[in-house]
């Protein structure tokens, strides 16, 4: 029995790993290369960096702002890089600087998608906002999905909220939900899922 349940665990981390890609983001002076990178859920990044540079995840609002504000619980490599493991990497936008030289534009996006397509490309009649967010979420959509069934599951998987949108324009309590990643799918669009984020 102790000998099955080990082959079915080293099977099962043959098939996870099998599928995953490690993409590298280097430096070009004060930018990196690429800034943008596309990847699927289970990939990794490593970073190559000089030794004065570091890859340090932070919040779209901190990234738009230049700042260097860590993003709680966020990844972030050692000066000269290091790798970033696909547990850090969920679906969504993960927004990154390097922490010495942000103000003067060194800053990425990692955009993780769960097929391989970019964050919100299903979702491109839809905006959630603010977030980060404390209480209150807004979602606008197109009249197309407006009366779509939505969910809000945390980093898990676990559905925590569920509902259905009632107008373009749709706000959610997320209040008593504890602090972290969470992501929010329309029931039709099952197959991505926009990363939420309550501090």
């Amino acid at each position: 029995m102790k000998t099955r349940t080990l082959l079915s665990l080293l099977l099962l981390s043959i098939s996870l790993t099998g599928f995953s890609t490690t993409f590298t983001i280097t430096n070009s002076g004060f930018t990196f290369s690429p800034s943008t990178l596309n990847i699927s859920v289970g990939d990794n990044v490593n970073f190559v960096l000089a030794g004065s540079h570091n890859a340090l995840e932070i919040s779209q609002a901190t990234w738009n702002a230049n700042g260097t504000t860590p993003l709680a619980g966020g990844f972030q490599t050692a000066f000269g890089g290091g790798i970033v493991s696909s547990s850090q990497l969920t679906v969504g936008t993960h927004w990154y600087i390097c922490e010495n030289h942000a103000a003067s534009g060194m800053k990425g996006r990692i955009i993780v998608g769960s097929l391989g397509l970019p964050e919100n490309q299903l979702f491109t009649n839809i905006s959630i906002f603010p977030n980060p967010t404390k209480d209150l979420i807004t979602i606008k959509v197109s009249d197309k999905v407006a009366d779509s069934a939505y969910n809000i599951a945390d980093a898990s998987g676990r559905v925590v909220l569920a509902g259905k949108l009632s107008d373009l324009t749709t706000s959610i309590d997320i209040s008593q939900l504890t602090n972290g990643v969470y992501f929010f799918q329309l029931n039709e669009r099952r197959r991505q899922a926009v990363k939420l984020i309550k501090n």
